[in-house]
């Protein structure tokens, strides 16, 4: 058979039943409520401020561009992702799979073969800042005009600093223009990995309208869309964006980084690495969640870099387990630092990414749980 390209897309609808298999880019399904909490908040067409606008007043915004959140999405044409997809060719496991990237109109395609049939498919969008990984994907529409979404079969972790396989991908690739370069999603998965990591997010009749989407996690995706206290010079404040409780503050984290509620209770154990993935989940069930007054931005400043924040001292611990008051619960190892090592411990949940575990506990020496 001689060489010939075969555009990915003319072979949507006919593969699309296939592949069925868990997203790495969105592991974890979520629940029909949070689904729809999400798309109400970035599906809403209106009210938004040019988020430039903040920086007049608010300090804290003068550098949210450079955090993981503001860069969670960027077109896969960006420059930084550019960078990362150049790596690709130094990649074993690409190379083995005779997997490259090339460059056609203006846009990272990557191409490959198999049964001497040469494969593509045209990268639109990089999911992740890079802090621990980024994994590319195309959008793709349906039979229906609804926008499903491919995912590449290679991720960048900044771990290897390079390329492995993505995870939840077949180990060997398949031969069909599909199979042989990703793992194909449908339209309602789609739009659930694009809502947590995007601000504005379009979409008429299941089709995602990407000429507007608004990339990254910005100031209006936590605090809602500000056009009218913008025009008020700040006199106006949507009531449903007021100060919280601290559990509608957990929740407000935990709407992309899953709350205990997505699980079953035979899933909340210690050992499940899918807790240890997803925060929140294992924060809430911690005795220091439950008798504080704790909540996530107690140790995280979400308006400043993770290298910036000092999220990982004692500070906060010693609020409640002070060596100076009488009255403190204190580490029974009679250590006065480094609380995190034994407490919360960064955890191999199987691929090139470890997770702080921030189900906070007391462990045996080897490690292993206690309480």
């Amino acid at each position: 058979m001689s060489p010939s390209r075969i555009r990915i897309s003319l072979f949507t609808a006919a593969m699309a039943v296939v592949f069925l298999s868990v997203l790495w880019l969105s592991s974890l399904t979520g629940s029909s409520s949070i689904d729809a909490e999400i798309l109400d908040i970035v599906s809403t067409s209106d009210g938004w401020a040019d988020e430039s606008s903040c920086i007049q007043c608010h300090t804290q915004a003068e550098t949210f561009s450079e955090t993981g959140h503001a860069n969670t999405l960027r077109p896969a044409s960006s420059p930084a992702s550019q960078a990362l997809l150049e790596q690709l060719v130094s990649s074993d496991a690409a190379r083995h799979e005779e997997t490259k990237i090339i460059q056609r109109d203006g846009a990272p395609t990557a191409v490959t073969r198999s049964n001497d049939i040469q494969h593509e498919l045209k990268l639109d969008w990089c999911f992740g800042s890079g802090t621990h990984a980024c994994t590319w994907a195309s959008t793709i529409p349906d039979s229906h005009g609804n926008t499903d979404v491919l995912e590449f079969r290679f991720t960048w972790f900044a771990s290897q600093h390079g390329f492995e396989l993505t995870p939840g991908q077949p180990e060997t690739k398949g031969g069909s223009p599909v199979s042989a370069l990703g793992l194909l999603f449908d339209g309602a998965r789609a739009r659930r990995c694009f809502s947590c990591h995007a601000t504005v997010l379009p979409v008429a009749h299941g089709r995602l309208d990407e000429s507007r989407i608004k990339p990254g996690v910005t100031c209006q995706r936590c605090h809602g869309p500000r056009e009218k206290h913008v025009q008020s010079e700040g006199e106006f404040h949507p009531p449903a964006w007021g100060p919280t409780d601290r559990m509608e503050a957990v929740n407000r984290c935990a709407v992309c980084h899953r709350l205990p509620e997505e699980k079953t209770v035979e899933e909340i154990v210690m050992g499940n690495p899918d807790i240890v993935r997803f925060q929140p989940m294992g924060l809430t069930q911690s005795p220091c969640f439950l008798s504080s007054k704790m909540r996530c931005t107690t140790c995280h400043d979400p308006h400043k870099k993770m290298a910036e924040q000092n999220s990982t001292g004692i500070w906060q611990c010693v609020q409640c387990h002070d060596p100076e008051t009488d009255n403190h619960t204190l580490c029974g190892m009679g250590r006065r630092d480094d609380c995190l090592t034994c407490h919360m411990p960064k955890v191999d949940v199987g691929f090139p990414v470890k997770f702080t575990d921030h189900w906070i506990r007391i462990r045996s020496p080897d490690g292993e749980v206690e309480r």
